[in-house]
């Protein structure tokens, strides 16, 4: 089962610094878009299926960039039989570590009706340590589905970032917007997700 977990959140995982390669842009999970949440309207952007049990999908509004975003969402399914608290638990286990060699990795956790909220910040340093260059809030809801006859989990998420240029303001934001973002993400009326 070990095994299994951790490689379910070696899937589930946050939304990484490096860029996409790009690539053909399929709609494997049949959600009719753009997505519309909080005032603004995502579209389809990229995503992948690289094995028989996970798919990703992300989602930009039209005046971002991949490489520079304030806000993403993002959608996974990975199929299989878990238990959605161990899976939480990993992810936050993962957090743990990486709080060790950096003291702005942060988190919170939210349940409700057996579905859970992960609210954790987290940045990219400068070598020195001294200088945050890009920090990153995700807000990762997840739930068991069942999808096609197949059990899994979903993943809906919301990722925002400040970078070098606009850092205070984004701490700002954060500070005095804190629980606003976990309640579009919590009381987003998730999409029926079907397998392509």
């Amino acid at each position: 089962m070990a095994k299994k977990l951790n490689f379910i959140v070696a899937l589930l995982s946050f939304v990484t610094f490096s860029l996409h390669a790009q690539n053909k842009t399929i709609e494997y999970l049949n959600i009719p878009g753009p997505i519309k949440m909080d005032g603004k309207t995502y579209n389809l952007i990229w995503s992948s299926h690289p094995n028989e049990n996970y798919y990703k999908q992300e989602y930009l509004c039209s005046n971002e960039k991949i490489e520079k975003y304030n806000t993403l969402a993002l959608i996974e399914f990975v199929k299989g039989d878990f238990n959605l608290k161990d899976v939480v638990d990993q992810k936050v286990s993962e957090l743990e570590k990486m709080k060790q060699s950096n003291p702005v990795v942060n988190y919170k956790i939210y349940e409700n009706d057996g579905e859970y909220i992960l609210d954790f910040l987290m940045s990219e340093n400068s070598k020195d340590g001294k200088e945050i260059l890009i920090a990153e809030r995700n807000i990762y809801r997840y739930k068991l589905i069942t999808v096609n006859e197949s059990k899994g989990v979903l993943l809906f998420a919301i990722s925002e970032r400040g970078y070098k240029e606009n850092m205070e303001k984004f701490f700002n934001n954060l500070k005095n917007n804190s629980t606003h973002l976990i309640e579009v993400v919590g009381n987003y009326k998730l999409p029926n997700v079907q397998l392509k």
